[in-house]
């Protein structure tokens, strides 16, 4: 289908050779099948985000055409690349912190990139440029976020709590260092480029609009370490002396310290990501 407007981009001309082709969206649907069963193969996905990230690729590409996908390829492989360095390098264990490992499941997915399907919905029904922004800050926003956890975590300087600027365990949710706010900064920069390439012409207007992708999509990063700082639930675990996101330990409770036990993190994602996305829309209406 893709509703967009030719912007002269490679992505651009794509679509008009392939949904001008024979069956395409049998053709897409078999693309998204085999990124999605490759993605499982080699462990970036489980099953679950399998099918979920089929359902996000197909439904953002078919409304919104290639370029859409190219900003999901983008995020998604640079996340890839990133865990895998992180997993290497870093002298922390994330997964005695964190309640899920780097291989993403179906929750994971849309709480990253439900609200860029939810934009490519919308432009179907409203084809606007505040819609197709709002879709740009949402991958954004995830990037940004993914880009500060796994390089912020290498930091050789200890993190702070965003909230009260104490010191804070690598890892946990709601600690910021100066290296992953900049690496969360150029992963929002890096979607916000890669967007106005593929769905704007290189003019003055759409450097603003890529301004605002980028603002929006650093802005929520901020916000979910905010909220991972305040409301995302976190347990004390007696044995390593030290707060983590598992609400279990050898099939006990431990006990909640702090924020709400139905917060979970891939809640605080989703949350962070439509607060991106609705700054998005209404700096777009500014720069109009």
């Amino acid at each position: 289908m893709n509703l967009v407007p030719n912007s002269g981009s490679f992505t651009a001309m794509f679509d008009q050779w392939f949904f001008a082709g024979p069956y395409p969206v049998l053709l897409l649907a078999l693309l998204m099948l085999v990124i999605a069963l490759v993605s499982y193969v080699v462990r970036q996905l489980t099953a679950s985000g399998a099918v979920a990230a089929f359902l996000v690729g197909f439904g953002t590409t078919y409304l919104l055409g290639f370029g859409a996908l190219a900003l999901l390829m983008l995020f998604f492989l640079a996340a890839g690349v990133l865990s895998k360095i992180a997993k290497r390098r870093s002298k922390v264990d994330a997964l005695k912190i964190q309640a899920k490992g780097s291989r993403r499941d179906g929750m994971q997915v849309f709480a990253n990139g439900g609200m860029a399907l939810v934009a490519a919905v919308l432009y179907y029904f409203s084809p606007s440029m505040v819609v197709l922004v709002m879709f740009g800050a949402s991958i954004a926003e995830a990037a940004s976020d993914t880009f500060a956890g796994e390089v912020g975590i290498l930091s050789k300087t200890k993190p702070v709590s965003i909230i009260t600027g104490r010191p804070m365990k690598p890892g946990l949710s709601g600690a910021v260092s100066a290296l992953g706010s900049l690496a969360g900064l150029l992963g929002s920069a890096l979607i916000a480029l890669s967007w106005m390439g593929n769905f704007l012409p290189l003019t003055a207007k759409g450097f603003a609009y890529a301004s605002v992708v980028a603002v929006s999509g650093f802005f929520g990063c901020l916000m979910d370490s905010v909220l991972g700082a305040t409301v995302q639930a976190h347990y004390y675990n007696k044995e390593s002396d030290s707060l983590t996101e598992h609400p279990l330990l050898n099939g006990e409770k431990l006990p909640l310290v702090r924020g709400f036990g139905w917060i979970d993190n891939d809640l605080v994602n989703l949350m962070s990501n439509v607060i991106a996305t609705l700054l998005a829309a209404s700096l777009a209406l500014v720069v109009g």
